[in-house]
Formats: C-alpha cells, structure tokens, sequence
C-alpha cells in the first residue's frame, strides 16, 4: 500500500489574500513569511526515504521543493500532471491528476511526496479515498503549511503554520 505526503506550495500573495490567480500564473512566488512553516514540515519529512518525490512545475513549487530538498536530501521531479487546474476543462485536469496516480500504482512505489497545488491535492485526495471527484470538491484543500499523509483510507493533517 503506497504511503503519500502531499503538500502545498508556500503561501503566495494569492493565497494569503483570497486574491485570484491571474489566467498566466506560472511565475507567482511564494511569501518569505511561509518560508518557516515548510522547513518545519521538511525537517518532518526529513526521515522518510520516498519512493518518488515529485511536483508541479510551476515556480511557487519549485521553490517550496528546493527548501525541503536542501533540507531533506530529497530529489524533487518535475510532473506537469501536477500543474495548476488551467486552461482545460475538468475532465481533462481530473484525466491527468488520474494518470500520474496509476503510474505511481504501476511503478508499485512505497512512499510518494508530493508538492502541487490546492485543487491538485483535493483531486488527488478524492481519487485516492473515494474513488471519484466531483467538480464541487475542487475547493476543499489543505492552506500552505500543512501536510497531507494518505495510506489507504485513512488521512492525517499535520499543521506546520
């Protein structure tokens, strides 16, 4: 059975404010006062020796993996299946969050980090509970800061904030 830790990117201007995300939002970044609570939770994740440690392209991200990397040892892989909810529809946004999830099956890995963003993780979070996601659940999420840790049916949040 595959142990997942998913979390999300640092905090941004966005998120702290309720501000939307503008249609090209590759290039947001994350907060320097979110900065403490994702090295809290990579000293955290700093004992677990995962399976694949993986994340969305998208610079808010790739700064939030590079600050638990350098903690953690770990070598975080680019998956543009784990991209922002964008130009799509939500079948197709639902269709590729579902292949990265069978690869992960195929692949039979034991332990998976993984750093997306929040309708990412409701998406992941569903699939992997339920069994399904619905369009209404997108925005029910984790804020930055907190952990996610899935093994079976069972979900554990640890806050880190």
């Amino acid at each position: 059975m595959t142990k997942y830790y998913i979390f999300r990117h640092g905090q941004t201007q966005n998120s702290k404010y309720h501000l939307p995300y503008p249609k090209d939002n590759r290039k947001i970044k994350i907060l320097k006062d979110s900065i403490p609570a994702i090295k809290k939770m990579a000293e955290y994740l700093k004992n677990i020796t995962p399976d694949l440690a993986t994340s969305s392209e998208y610079l808010r991200c790739q700064q939030t993996t590079k600050i638990v990397a350098k903690i953690t040892g770990m070598n975080f892989k680019k998956d543009s299946r784990l991209n922002e909810f964008g130009n799509e529809t939500f079948l197709q946004f639902k269709k590729r969050i579902k292949d990265f999830l069978e690869e992960v099956e195929k692949n039979k890995y034991q332990t998976v980090v993984i750093c997306t963003h929040g309708a990412g993780i409701a998406t992941i979070k569903n699939l992997l509970i339920k069994g399904r996601m619905k369009k209404k659940e997108l925005p029910f999420y984790p804020k930055p800061g907190i952990l996610l840790c899935i093994e079976g049916k069972k979900v554990k949040e640890i806050d880190f904030r």
